[in-house]
């Protein structure tokens, strides 16, 4: 007997955990608020080459150690000794003691270079990511709104707006540090959230040519969705194994991009099936009740 789940029965239930999801995200960011990073607060970035073989885990220990936990680690090619060390602004004094325990306490170094990271570039950063993301979403729009009908891409904005909003506010529940890496991953997200929502769309589209007049809306996106379930999960599933395997063997920027990635990519597919289809349906039967009256007189 072939699998087949109502999911439009269940509404309500979808909406329900959606709202519990989009509270939890507000508190998180009314509460915690969004921990940002030396990439938009600005720091100190000096380049080390190490004498001798060097783990990144080392340096991090050594900065930890003086409080500087929060800084960022980049080994500079694949197997060398040279490292990219950004630390919050500190002064010379700090700069010098923590340059000095580094030598005591994992080698000898050649300093290449050390600079001020200002935050006004990660401002531009922040600028630049919202502009970006509003022109894809009036883009989107467009696109959706051409092939499709405009409930389609309204209902595909609604639901990617849902997933930005709970993975954004998941994290900062959290209280990861952002970086620039943070802003790639909510742009790969919304890239991701809109591709699976076209997948669900073009089913229902197809089957909405075919529907007989007897067949009702909610029979007709049952079946789209159920058509489209299991390569939306199969997808979906590939793509969380990769960022899980990221996340368990990655450096620490690699893995923050990674875990933001995985909640955006576990909502963007749920919303896919149990969001967005349902806005889509809610608003063709509201259309079709307000057709009703003017269609008899």
């Amino acid at each position: 007997m072939r699998f087949h789940w109502a999911f439009t029965r269940h509404t309500r239930i979808w909406f329900a955990i959606s709202a519990l999801l989009v509270l939890v995200a507000i508190v998180g960011l009314a509460w915690r608020g969004l921990n940002y990073g030396i990439d938009f607060t600005g720091g100190t970035q000096m380049d080390l080459k190490f004498a001798q073989n060097t783990q990144v885990a080392q340096v991090e220990r050594v900065l930890a150690q003086n409080g500087l936990g929060d800084s960022t680690v980049v080994r500079l090619g694949q197997t060398g000794n040279e490292f990219l060390i950004t630390t919050p602004n500190i002064s010379e004094t700090q700069r010098n003691t923590l340059l000095e325990k580094l030598k005591t306490q994992v080698g000898a170094f050649q300093e290449v270079s050390t600079n001020r990271v200002s935050s006004i570039i990660g401002q531009q950063t922040e600028q630049k990511a919202l502009i970006a993301v509003l022109i894809a979403i009036a883009a989107i729009i467009l696109y959706i709104t051409i092939r499709f009908e405009f409930r389609f891409a309204l209902s595909g904005i609604l639901a990617m707006v849902h997933d930005v909003v709970i993975t954004v506010g998941l994290i900062a529940l959290i209280h990861i540090q952002l970086s620039q890496y943070f802003i790639m991953a909510i742009l790969t997200i919304f890239g991701y959230s809109i591709t699976d929502k076209i997948i669900v769309f073009d089913r229902i589209r197809e089957n909405l040519q075919r529907r007989r007049k007897q067949e009702g809306y909610e029979e007709m996106v049952d079946l789209s969705l159920n058509q489209v379930l299991v390569r939306s999960i199969y997808t979906s599933t590939t793509v969380l194994i990769a960022l899980a395997t990221l996340l368990a063997f990655a450096g620490s920027n690699i893995r923050d991009f990674s875990l933001t990635m995985f909640i955006g990519v576990a909502v963007g597919t749920y919303s896919s099936i149990c969001i967005a289809s349902p806005i889509w349906l809610i608003l063709r039967q509201r259309e079709e009740r307000r057709a009703r009256p003017r269609a008899a007189s």
